[in-house]
């Protein structure tokens, strides 16, 4: 729980920064290209999130991949894997 609400209280931090960094009017050029920096800093922040929560997305989504090494997995031969092939 603790960990949840540390997420949550840095996810807001950085909106409240991001906020506060885009608080005054620019009176100057802007360049075309730099509205994007608002969904690339978006992006990345979400990307970054993804990468650090990814363990526990794939155990959400049940995508728990089952590793080749295990012995305590059935070995299935290739006639219950492909039985066209094999006739």
């Amino acid at each position: 729980m603790l960990k949840r609400s540390a997420l949550a209280f840095f996810c807001a931090l950085q909106i409240w920064i991001l906020l506060i960094s885009a608080e005054k009017p620019a009176h100057a050029y802007v360049d075309p290209g730099s509205g994007l920096l608002v969904f690339q800093v978006g992006g990345s922040m979400l990307a970054g999130a993804l990468f650090v929560m990814r363990a526990k997305i794939r155990k959400l989504f049940g995508l728990n991949a089952k590793t080749e090494s295990d012995p305590n997995l059935p070995k299935e031969d290739a006639k219950t894997l492909r039985p066209e092939i094999n006739g």
